[in-house]
């Protein structure tokens, strides 16, 4: 593949894993009670988790933002994608285990205040599609090194 359609296909999966992080970011900043109620419901495993639900959905959110800003300004990409990646495979696990519960789950709250709410399947789903352009995304970035 040319070294400009490589840039090109990496430019848009950053953009749209980017802006996708960004929406969820604010979206969660602005009402995070959904992904709250999500953590709250973990925490009937993890009971220490109760406590710190607020904080943990605020620091989510904030993190979301740093690498949606990374994605977007094109900078520290290995950093960005590493850390999209191992977010992305903590929420669907969180999200996974709760399917494997038979728990009916309307929402993960994922985007917060923009809703988009959708049942765990669309939601795991989604997720690993964000995953595979994270993993393309790297491969890609990779290949530009070499």
């Amino acid at each position: 593949m040319k070294p400009k359609n490589k840039r090109r296909i990496l430019t848009t999966i950053r953009f749209i894993l980017g802006i996708i992080f960004l929406v969820s970011g604010i979206g969660k900043l602005i009402s995070g009670s959904e992904a709250q109620y999500l953590v709250e419901l973990l925490a009937t495993e993890f009971y220490w988790l109760i406590e710190y639900s607020s904080f943990i959905v605020i620091t989510t959110s904030i993190i979301e933002l740093v690498i949606a800003v990374f994605l977007l300004w094109g900078r520290y990409l290995k950093w960005a994608l590493s850390a999209m990646l191992l977010m992305l495979i903590g929420f669907s696990s969180v999200l996974f285990h709760f399917y494997l519960q038979g728990m009916n789950v309307e929402g993960c709250g994922c985007f917060g205040a923009f809703g988009f709410s959708s049942g765990l399947e669309f939601t795991l789903i989604r997720n690993v599609v964000m995953m595979l352009l994270v993993i393309v995304a790297f491969v890609l970035t990779n290949s530009d090194n070499g």
